[in-house]
């Protein structure tokens, strides 16, 4: 992952200010699919999806704002070297190395153990040589083998605007805010409402991912019941998507048989490693948020 230049973008409403960032390349290594259709990157991460004006303080989508320019920059005449560093093998302390994977990565159990699963996976990349050497280091001494690879590029220092530099940075935004948004008329259209509430069911799990005790929707806070609900009631048994993801909705709110009659409605979806996984768990009676056979990397 490498990151690009910060994105002005002026709110629709009262053209305050604000920047986005963005990345000039990044790839799927070490991503993981989850059943709730999240599609976690860490070397490719999605920017903020909708953000809150810091000026007028009404929600708008991000990816709609008007893009007044990209924070200039000039070339530096000093060489950077950019350190990727893939791991290998494990080793026999497969623990310790997972542990250790979590602490610098920032990943959740099953994002780590899928990771060590599909090896060689990649796990890093590095401005300071010092940092890369440090974490080849750290698993080798747990019996870890890591090897590296360094692209020489030329850093960019900022030349900008007072005005844009001085811009806060678009934040992600939580679940509550997601549900907040949508009481506050940002979607117009059934399809941007299914948006904006899939969007807060994503983010509604995210402590999950990580590896936070499970707790089924149909046990959770009466906002986030709602939401399940009315994102249920847009999703059209027609479209295979939409389909897909009300069955994962019902399963995990523990309606186990509504969600096998909905997988079994005609006409039949396609067969895929992640419908095979969904099925098994409705068919176990399992509601717990669960990774998804890795897609290829690119």
């Amino acid at each position: 992952m490498v990151p690009g230049p910060d994105v002005v973008i002026a709110c629709p409403r009262c053209g305050a200010l604000h920047r986005r960032w963005s990345l000039a390349s990044g790839n799927t290594f070490g991503a993981v699919l989850w059943s709730d259709g999240w599609f976690e990157a860490p070397m490719c991460p999605l920017p903020p999806w909708i953000a809150r004006c810091v000026g007028c303080r009404v929600f708008f989508w991000v990816k709609r704002a008007v893009e007044l320019g990209e924070m200039d920059h000039y070339t530096s005449q000093c060489d950077e070297t950019l350190t990727t560093l893939t791991l290998e093998s494990t080793g026999t302390r497969r623990v310790e190395v997972m542990r250790q994977l979590r602490a610098r990565l920032g990943l959740g159990l099953q994002a780590v153990r899928h990771l060590v699963d599909h090896l060689p996976a990649r796990v890093g990349e590095y401005v300071r040589p010092s940092d890369a050497r440090d974490v080849v280091a750290a698993l080798g001494q747990l019996g870890a083998h890591v090897s590296s690879t360094c692209v020489v590029t030329q850093p960019y220092v900022q030349t900008n605007p007072q005005e844009w530099s001085e811009a806060p940075q678009v934040e992600y935004v939580t679940e509550a805010l997601f549900l907040e948004a949508i009481r506050e008329g940002l979607a117009t259209t059934p399809d941007e409402e299914r948006e904006l509430r899939q969007w807060a069911w994503w983010v509604g799990n995210k402590d999950y991912r990580r590896g936070a005790p499970w707790v089924p929707l149909s046990q959770r806070a009466p906002e986030v019941r709602e939401n399940a609900a009315a994102l249920m009631a847009l999703c059209s048994t027609h479209d295979a998507e939409q389909r897909l993801m009300h069955a994962e909705l019902l399963r995990e709110s523990e309606r186990f048989e509504e969600a096998r009659a909905l997988l079994d409605l005609p006409p039949p979806l396609a067969t895929s490693p992640g419908l095979d996984v969904l099925r098994d768990a409705v068919r176990r009676g399992e509601s717990r948020l669960l990774p998804l056979p890795r897609p290829e990397a690119v």
